[in-house]
């Protein structure tokens, strides 16, 4: 049965003013585990509280030895500059596998978080994801691709036994970027998360790039709205 977790980016400033008293609200709320981000290091903390680390976030800079050393397996690639031509793709796809060598070398499960611009397809037909080679394990954002145009489903099964973990995110209408908890906005995730647990998805993600409300009524709104569609 997947799990459900909170990228902690959507938490990011609160974690800073009080990470105990951020992360136990987050546990208390009965999210399973998070993932984290950014120079985030409160591993002591999170196992008191009972929270799993699904995964961590890194950019094109981080010391993948010290990561593998401080104890991570599975990390993700958190952002790119969009794309915006064939060629873009190409140079960016040629930065991210190097880096994905690098963390394979390390002992590192290395894996690529992708936002709106990396799902659509170019002239030749192909997008960023397309062209990734398959050792590396997708980390899709179900939410952004929607956002592209891109049915959350049809990515899910074209990335079938490839994506432990995925974003549920929410936005208010496909053209804003009005973040909204889960349910509450129009990416239909009664229906995409069912099928996301049929296909295997260990961990679902809940992140909210912007709070539209108090911390707590936002998260417990998108982790209800979740549980509700696992048991769909």
């Amino acid at each position: 049965m997947a799990r459900i977790g909170l990228q902690l980016y959507t938490v990011r400033d609160a974690l800073a003013a009080d990470p105990e008293g951020t992360l136990r609200t987050v546990a208390e709320l009965g999210y399973d585990g998070v993932e984290l981000f950014g120079d985030f290091g409160e591993t002591v903390l999170l196992d008191e509280l009972g929270l799993a680390v699904a995964g961590r976030h890194i950019g094109f800079d981080a010391d993948v030895d010290a990561l593998r050393s401080a104890g991570f397996d599975r990390v993700a690639l958190a952002w790119i500059d969009p794309v915006e031509t064939a060629d873009d793709r190409d140079a960016a796809v040629e930065r991210i596998v190097e880096l994905g060598e690098r963390a394979r070398a390390a002992g590192l499960e290395f894996g690529f978080h992708n936002h709106w611009s990396e799902v659509r397809g170019f002239d030749d037909g192909a997008s960023l994801l397309d062209r990734l080679p398959e050792w590396i394990w997708l980390e899709l954002d179900l939410g952004w691709a929607w956002h592209a145009g891109v049915p959350p489903v049809q990515l899910l099964e074209w990335a079938r036994g490839r994506t432990p973990l995925v974003h549920i995110k929410d936005l208010r209408a496909r053209d804003t970027h009005e973040f909204v908890p889960v349910g509450d906005g129009g990416e239909g995730y009664d229906t995409v998360v069912p099928r996301a647990v049929e296909l295997g998805v260990e961990w679902l993600i809940v992140e909210q790039d912007q709070l539209d409300r108090p911390l707590p009524e936002a998260l417990e709104r998108s982790l209800a709205a979740v549980k509700v569609s696992v048991a769909a």
